[in-house]
């Protein structure tokens, strides 16, 4: 089983994480340390946060994450989804 870690970043005392910051300080670190980790072999996965599901974070995941998938395909709160409900045929 593979394991390791992401370093911790942490949001600015006082700042808003909306769309902006969240595509501007925190996503290009976190993916940077996705790719360190893992190479191309990842799927960031995020909730339904306004910052998360912004157009601009949905576009900006696009170019830049193989394997992302968009806010309209995100399964509901169902605990009996799997991820072969998702597969591409």
């Amino acid at each position: 089983m593979f394991k390791s870690y992401t370093q911790l970043f942490f949001v600015d005392k006082k700042a808003k994480v909306n769309v902006s910051y969240y595509v501007t300080k925190l996503l290009p670190n976190l993916v940077k340390d996705c790719r360190h980790l893992l190479s191309d072999n990842f799927i960031f996965q995020q909730d339904g946060a306004p910052a998360h599901s912004a157009a601009l974070a949905q576009d900006w995941m696009k170019k830049k994450c193989p394997g992302f998938i968009r806010k309209n395909k995100w399964p509901p709160n169902s605990p009996d989804l799997s991820p072969f409900d998702y597969h591409d045929s």
